[in-house]
């Protein structure tokens, strides 16, 4: 059951390009009950294009004028077939200058022919959390066709990473994997009006087996919020890294440690975004979120804008120390 009163978009995953330029819709995506029931609650829902899986379509696809146009169409048709409220791309990852200049033609073509619909039709896109993917973007010139930019700030360490680390810290606090923070000043450094950022929230956490942030380790995983509640369930116990602002979870034995999300840290990160000025949230995903019938990390994100007039002042709490950068 989706708690609809704490969301303003759910983008519905994942349709995806092929090379040839034809709309991929996989067996038992399309979930007309799920628009309706959103729609009945003032939702907008977006149809969510590629994830990580699914993007071989996209460079081949965007790279030839007749290909990309075809999907454009394709795309825009399937908004007005299936009464989606828009689109949101998530490319994992541009990566060339070439796919660069594609991926530039590509969202002029969408946000041109979305704007044409009647009514038109929302664009957002999911972003790289940095500069290493980002550099491939021409923000500056994009924005204006986007309604939103969510960076994926989650995923700052995992199995790819040389050293264990939070999933999604707010600072970084000297580690050189990033953090919230980094993110936001990287997106306003590249030009975006705040008022169209918006930055992510990880319903799940990272695992290493390892008994310490900073060390290696030979295996990580995703970990929901609903199996870190089992874990604590079950002898695991919690402690809280006061820079970072987020939460670790250690195993019984110390061998084991898991970085995840819980009320305090959304809480943290909504007070950050409240301050500098963030549209909102993008969360990774609503299923990973349920504990004893509710969705609680949800609801504290809802909870938190929706009574966002009791909260601090700018400036009056002790966790609003960078909010004044912007």
């Amino acid at each position: 059951m989706i708690s609809y009163v704490h969301l303003t978009h759910i983008a519905h995953s994942f349709a995806w390009p092929d090379k040839e330029g034809n709309l991929v819709l996989p067996e038992g995506y399309l979930y007309p009950e799920l628009n309706q029931e959103a729609h009945a609650h003032g939702v907008k829902v977006l149809m969510s294009l590629g994830g990580w899986g699914n993007c071989d379509g996209f460079a081949p696809m965007a790279a030839d004028p007749a290909k990309r146009g075809k999907f454009v169409r394709q795309a825009a048709e399937a908004c007005r077939n299936w009464n989606y409220d828009g689109l949101d791309v998530d490319w994992e990852f541009v990566d060339t200058e070439e796919e660069r200049a594609s991926f530039t033609s590509l969202i002029r073509e969408l946000d041109a022919a979305l704007k044409a619909m009647d009514p038109p039709r929302q664009l957002s896109m999911a972003a790289p959390a940095g500069a290493y993917y980002g550099r491939w973007i021409d923000f500056e010139i994009l924005h204006p066709c986007f309604d939103f930019i969510g960076f994926m700030t989650y995923d700052f360490h995992g199995g790819w990473s040389d050293h264990s680390g939070h999933n999604a810290p707010l600072y970084a606090c000297g580690d050189s994997c990033g953090s919230v923070d980094e993110t936001f000043c990287y997106a306003r450094s590249r030009g975006i009006p705040v008022s169209k950022i918006l930055l992510g929230i990880p319903f799940y956490g990272r695992s290493f087996d390892c008994p310490a942030l900073g060390l290696p380790f030979q295996t990580s995983g995703e970990v929901s919020f609903t199996e870190v509640q089992n874990r604590l369930a079950n002898g695991w116990t919690s402690s809280r890294d006061v820079c970072a602002r987020v939460p670790l979870l250690q195993s019984p034995g110390g061998g084991a440690i898991v970085s995840y999300e819980d009320v305090l840290s959304v809480r943290s990160k909504c007070r950050y975004a409240l301050n500098n000025g963030v549209a909102g949230f993008i969360i990774w995903e609503l299923s990973h979120d349920r504990w004893r019938g509710q969705s609680v990390l949800l609801e504290a994100v809802g909870d938190f804008f929706l009574h966002r007039t009791n909260l601090p002042r700018r400036g009056e709490d002790k966790e609003s120390r960078h909010a004044e950068r912007f």
